[in-house]
């Protein structure tokens, strides 16, 4: 007997003995999946980043990266600064803001009556609020340079002491010790301040430190006025 195959793409349906062929009208073609690339401008972005990258040269990242740490590093110094100004108020004391040149550090202290930092103990610096020193490596900040800022401010900070005709103690610090290399600036609840250390001259505005960054050549220049007892950050 001869048997008819079903063309492949058949169903068979049974139906009183009859075999009938349905068949498929559904496609045989292979389905094309379209996949999405990138667009022209895609690619020449991806480019221009690769060239830019390209460009950057290791020293420039270092120093990139350096001013960026010494950026964080005065951030710090000038918060502890502030912070020992607000204390004063908020604790009712004096408090001090101590830097020492030399070694590179400074504390924020409370400072009783007849505290000078000539009798300051930095092994036992007393109530300490805060404290902290420059880090080396990237980013290395110390008080300097010897010549300071370099040159006078504009009112009314002209008056503060920077440049040699204006006797400061030390360029880069004016009210510090020439024999210690420390200096303190004394707040006080009223919101005023003054300073210890080397004798300064009276009816000056403030005095002022200046931090450097030896990676990068950055002189910043802090100010501390004596009436209000506020806080200038100079570049």
């Amino acid at each position: 007997m001869f048997r008819q195959r079903p063309p492949r793409g058949t169903t068979l349906l049974l139906s009183s003995g009859v075999v009938t062929f349905l068949t498929s009208r559904r496609s045989t073609s292979a389905v094309r999946v379209r996949g999405r690339g990138f667009t022209l401008l895609e690619i020449m972005v991806v480019v221009a980043l690769v060239a830019v990258l390209g460009s950057m040269s290791l020293s420039a990242y270092e120093a990139l990266t350096s001013r960026a740490n010494f950026s964080s590093v005065l951030g710090n110094l000038v918060s502890s600064l502030a912070q020992t100004r607000m204390e004063a108020a908020g604790r009712g004391v004096d408090t001090a803001f101590v830097v020492d040149t030399r070694n590179n550090r400074w504390w924020g202290v409370e400072a009783p009556s007849g505290w000078s930092v000539a009798g300051f103990d930095p092994n036992n610096p007393g109530t300490v609020i805060v404290r902290a020193t420059f880090p080396a490596g990237s980013g290395k900040a110390v008080f300097g340079p010897p010549d300071g800022y370099g040159k006078t401010l504009p009112s009314p900070l002209a008056r503060v002491p920077i440049i040699p005709s204006q006797n400061p103690a030390f360029p880069y610090c004016s009210f510090c010790d020439p024999a210690t290399g420390m200096g303190g600036i004394v707040f006080h609840p009223n919101g005023s301040a003054t300073f210890s250390g080397a004798t300064v001259s009276s009816g000056l505005v403030g005095q002022q430190f200046t931090v450097y960054g030896p990676n990068d050549g950055r002189t910043v220049l802090i100010a501390v006025t004596g009436r209000s007892g506020w806080v200038e950050v100079v570049e």
